[in-house]
């Protein structure tokens, strides 16, 4: 049942990038913020930002505010008839029984629950008080960049400038490089850039320890895959926080859209998971703001009384060589915080006089259409070609 709700969620996911729509790439209106419960006024998280943010845009509901029918009536308000709802869900630790096949002991082993249930819209219901429609930019997150990017260096990677096309994350040195600011077209392509990697840098393993940094396995895997996504939206999450909302920064071409179809029909947990990594990622990148504020967020989401249930497998570690190398083309010319969905161009081996760090030119012009096979056209065989990451046995 629980690949059920990972089907459907994938499903939705796939459906906006065959209209064109690019889920992660704008979470939420600016002038809303995120979306939030009724129940708590917390911010939902992980893929629920993206489930309720595609819904809003769609049937253009102006209010941030979520609840589910029960919820809606005891706050006295009514669901309009004919609305529909629309799905959001949260993992919750659960402890099981665990027999040893060897020994036939029997422990206790924690695993994460997906749990989900439907929620309405304020703006879908009547009679409900005044709070859940606020004013445009009442609940907006508007924070400084540089001050979140300050805040998270401070305490995380080093960040070089070097004049040049490339921009990466190197694990082994736990160091960020991005070109100099001038060859950037605007502020907002620098600070889209600078989260992306520095949501790369999020998986060392002092940090957060993910695979796809801390073991990556090779390029093409899951894995990778995961990776890039985790970056994309935690680079978009943290734009929408510091009202960067520019739709050119981001990569909306045929080919984008080609390869990551590719990589949902492969991964229907994909979307899932890179989201909730992409979350706690933001939520280590923004501690200092946070800390800064006296404001913390829930981890999870609470369930509503009467909620549908349903289990969810765990995703384990994807297994992997311990040490690995990252890096992706910032693209300055055009404002845009490098290759699209972890496709990157074809790169020169280990041993060829560019060291052990696999990077790519940041400043090639992005294509709708790509015509060589260096490039990422196709939507399968993109996943498989070689690109930035180069990965050594430990």
């Amino acid at each position: 049942m629980s690949d059920t709700i990972h089907q459907i969620i994938t499903e939705r996911m796939i459906a906006a990038l065959q209209r064109g729509t690019v889920p992660w790439h704008k979470p939420w209106q600016a002038a809303t913020g995120r979306p939030r419960s009724m129940s708590t006024g917390q911010p939902y998280r992980g893929v629920n930002v993206f489930l309720l943010a595609l819904t809003a845009a769609e049937e253009g509901h102006d209010s941030p505010f979520w609840g589910t029918y029960r919820q809606i009536g005891d706050l006295g308000g009514q669901v309009r008839k004919g609305e529909r709802s629309t799905l959001v869900v949260f993992y919750k630790q659960v402890d099981v029984a665990h027999r040893d096949q060897q020994t036939g002991e029997v422990t206790a082993r924690r695993v994460p629950l997906l749990r989900y249930y439907r929620v309405f819209n304020a703006a879908q219901a009547g009679h409900l008080p005044e709070r859940f429609y606020p004013a445009p930019g009442e609940h907006s997150e508007i924070g400084q960049p540089q001050a979140l990017l300050d805040g998270y260096l401070a305490r995380g990677p080093e960040l070089q400038h070097a004049a040049g096309d490339r921009a990466d994350y190197h694990p082994a040195t736990d160091t960020i490089r991005l070109p100099l600011r001038a060859q950037f077209r605007s502020p907002e392509g620098y600070y889209a850039t600078a989260f992306h990697e520095a949501g790369h840098s999020t998986g060392h393993p002092s940090r957060l320890n993910r695979p796809g940094i801390a073991a990556f396995d090779h390029f093409g895997s899951g894995a990778y895959a995961r990776e890039e996504l985790i970056a994309q939206i935690t680079s978009s999450i943290l734009c929408a926080q510091a009202g960067i909302d520019n739709p050119e920064l981001f990569e909306n071409s045929a080919s984008y859209i080609a390869g990551w179809l590719s990589a949902l029909n492969d991964d229907t947990k994909l979307v899932v998971a890179a989201a909730a990594q992409a979350q706690r990622a933001c939520d280590l990148i923004t501690q200092a703001e946070h800390e800064a504020t006296s404001h913390a967020t829930s981890t999870t989401q609470p369930a509503p009384d009467g909620s549908e249930t349903v289990p969810a497998a765990s995703t384990s570690p994807l297994p992997g060589p311990r040490n690995a190398r990252h890096g992706r083309a910032a693209d300055p010319a055009s404002d845009r915080p490098g290759r699209a969905a972890g496709l990157p161009h074809r790169q020169p081996a280990p041993g060829s006089g560019r060291g052990d760090m696999l990077t790519h030119p940041a400043a090639a012009p992005a294509r709708d259409t790509v015509p060589g096979r260096e490039h990422h056209a196709q939507a399968r065989s993109c996943l498989h070609a070689a690109g930035d990451w180069q990965a050594e046995a430990g």
